[in-house]
């Protein structure tokens, strides 16, 4: 079949395709296995097996199916593993991006999980003891596949699926994913130290930069690693716990002194994980995290680099995994892996503080790692009689983010040196996920069922839009200003917004909200005009075109109570921005904010992305079993994986089983 057709076809491979066979299948079992491999493209992956570079996934092809899958409205990560786990459409579980916005004060916030402090504290001395402790609340709803598999004792476990942070109540084994924050509660904050004065200048907020100052016998004697805020005491303050450098230039190695421990590591070498204890209450409290260190650079000049400091699963800060045991369990037998829910370091590099190589030498050591714990729960998995096995790997989606501009000679931060050295790495991500299938097709038992799936694919991002520009150039947005000089910010300067006389504004990548009565704090728009208004705005939307070459900037916008269920629709935006190939949201208007321009040219390694109209990036779908539709849908997985075990569909879910 050619390319042309595989698209035209919606992403099915007829049963007439020289290489497939969907008479093939496999007897109804109580064992399945889903591998997740997070943007794994269909059209790439379908180009590489013609190519015959991808030789697992096309025999998987081969016996069973191979399709495009209808992802979610928006295609990012947690609002399509939300419906895979859910098996329904973003309105029955409340997420629709990674960014939702508080209708109180309008700022940004994440999606995933609310934070609520501690409260009813008592004080002793400088310290405040809370007698009522805080916790974190999912914001994912609705009730998880593997609940209805539980209840029919059928054994399943979860490895790190994203929007289960912090995991669901369940007996079922499962360690957190996507979500998962570092310690400080953030998405990831490094820490580096260079001895390069201009470099020590520049800023990498929120990340840490120190100047690292080497004595006359090349020793570091004031190191420090920020743990988190210490809420015990009355003002709060940040823990820190130092460290110490011994040089040795000519052999270029280092000793580092942390926490009673002393760590050997060579130029261009990553230490091991490394467990370091945040005081709290001197001798009585602490808190554990855990940090790996770069040593990048000895010879020419001196660069730390020390990852965000990640919660051990041996002494989990918070709940990790179910049973709350789990993590550790994993760690005892694996050896501390990465927690956090996005462990490559993306912003070192979109920083400048990782060249391309240093960036995909710590990438791969987290595939790596995942490769290493899969093979033990796969181990455990086909020991077992039954149950169900879901294990998630995230690098190649990270890895495309940063990579596309290697790959792509049309984009502006195309960098013809890096292509030469590093272009292949994109295509050779997929080799290294086939490979895992291949180890999967060579050892497991026929009679088991299997499905390889991502949750969307991918596509470049050339030009960054700001919608809030957008909004202000046609009146709907109001501000303290006649016009934008650079940038306005929600997060630095809330007096400059007019939300008096505000009728839309955007927060989050794909999200457009009116300023409802009743809804927003200070909202103005009634309900009567609701719609009209709604209608007025997605035809202005669909009129906008880049100024540079006139093309279509969004193909589609969503008024989201056409397509979704209305039970968790009050937290959605009004509007789901659809954009075309090559367009995004910028991270200005992700976050409320406005610039002087509307479309500008996107000059960041994250180059390659998803977060587009979903027709543009579905996701892929194989499986060892046939199916009954052409074209399936990421909310029709969990049905099907309930009806593999022979129960019915669950009244919460509207996807369809496939079987």
């Amino acid at each position: 079949m050619k390319r042309r057709d595989f698209i035209k076809s919606a992403g099915t491979i007829a049963a007439a395709s020289p290489f497939m066979n969907f008479g093939a299948g496999i007897k109804n079992n109580k064992k399945m296995l889903v591998l997740g491999f997070d943007g794994m493209d269909p059209l790439i992956a379908y180009d590489m097996i013609q190519r015959g570079e991808l030789p697992n996934l096309k025999k998987l092809a081969q016996s069973g199916v191979f399709s495009m899958m209808r992802t979610t409205i928006p295609p990012q990560s947690p609002v399509a593993w939300g419906s895979f786990i859910t098996g329904a459409d973003p309105g029955k579980y409340g997420l629709f991006d990674f960014i939702h916005r508080d209708p109180e004060s309008y700022f940004p916030i994440t999606s995933g999980a609310e934070t609520i402090p501690a409260s009813l504290n008592i004080k002793i001395g400088k310290y405040k003891i809370p007698l009522k402790p805080g916790k974190i609340v999912p914001q994912r709803e609705g009730k998880a596949f593997w609940d209805y598999l539980e209840e029919k004792d059928v054994e399943a476990t979860i490895f790190k699926i994203p929007s289960n942070y912090p995991p669901s109540k369940s007996k079922q084994r499962t360690i957190a994913g996507m979500g998962t924050p570092d310690i400080h509660g953030t998405y990831g904050i490094y820490t580096l130290y260079t001895s390069d004065e201009e470099e020590a200048m520049k800023d990498i907020t929120p990340n840490n930069l120190f100047y690292a100052y080497l004595d006359e016998e090349n020793v570091l004697q004031d190191g420090e690693i920020i743990g988190p805020i210490n809420d015990l005491v009355e003002n709060g303050e940040k823990t820190r716990v130092f460290f110490k450098v011994f040089v040795d230039k000519e052999n270029k190695t280092a000793r580092i002194d942390v926490d009673g421990k002393e760590i050997l590591i060579a130029e261009k070498e990553y230490s091991d994980w490394v467990e370091i204890d945040f005081p709290l209450i001197k001798g009585i409290s602490s808190i554990t995290g855990m940090v790996k260190f770069f040593m990048m650079d000895i010879e020419k000049s001196f660069r730390l680099y020390i990852s965000p400091v990640h919660i051990s699963p041996k002494n989990p800060a918070v709940e990790l995994s179910t049973p709350p045991d789990y993590a550790k369990e994993l760690a005892e037998k694996g050896g501390l892996f990465h927690t956090i829910g996005l462990p490559a370091d993306t912003k070192a590099l979109s920083q400048n503080t990782f060249g391309m190589e240093e960036f995909l030498t710590q990438s791969v050591s987290v595939f790596d790692e995942s490769k290493k714990l899969f093979g033990i729960e796969y181990e455990r998995f086909l020991n077992k009689k039954n149950g169900f096995l879901f294990f998630y790997f995230g690098s190649l989606d990270q890895g495309q983010h940063m990579l596309w501009a290697l790959t792509d000679k049309d984009h502006p931060y195309y960098h013809p040196e890096e292509a030469k050295r590093f272009g292949y790495m994109k295509d050779e991500l997929y080799r290294m996920h086939d490979r895992i299938l291949g180890d999967v097709l060579n050892t497991m038992p026929k009679d088991t069922g299997l499905i390889v799936m991502s949750d969307h694919g991918f596509g470049t991002f050339r030009r960054k839009v700001n919608l809030n520009t957008f909004l202000f150039n046609e009146g709907y947005l109001k501000l303290g200003v006649k016009e934008i000089d650079t940038e306005i910010s929600l997060l630095d300067d809330y007096s400059e917004y007019d939300w008096g006389n505000t009728k839309a504004y955007a927060v989050g990548l794909n999200g457009l909200y009116l300023n409802m009565k009743g809804r927003e704090s200070q909202g103005i728009v009634t309900k009567g005009e609701r719609r009209k208004l709604l209608e007025e705005i997605q035809g202005k939307i669909l009129q906008i075109r880049d100024p540079e070459n006139g093309r279509q900037v969004i193909s589609e916008a969503f008024i989201t109570e056409d397509h979704f269920s209305t039970d968790f629709l009050i937290r959605s935006p009004d509007i789901i921005l659809g954009f075309n190939r090559g367009y995004r949201s910028s991270d200005s208007s992700a976050l409320g904010g406005a610039t002087r321009e509307m479309v500008t040219n996107n000059m960041n390694w994250w180059a390659g992305d998803h977060c587009i109209n979903p027709r543009h990036v579905p996701a892929s779908f194989f499986s060892n079993f046939p199916i009954n539709k052409k074209i399936p849908s990421i909310k029709d997985m969990a049905p099907t994986i309930l009806k593999y075990f022979g129960i019915n569909e669950a009244p919460t879910m509207n996807g369809d089983s496939l079987i």
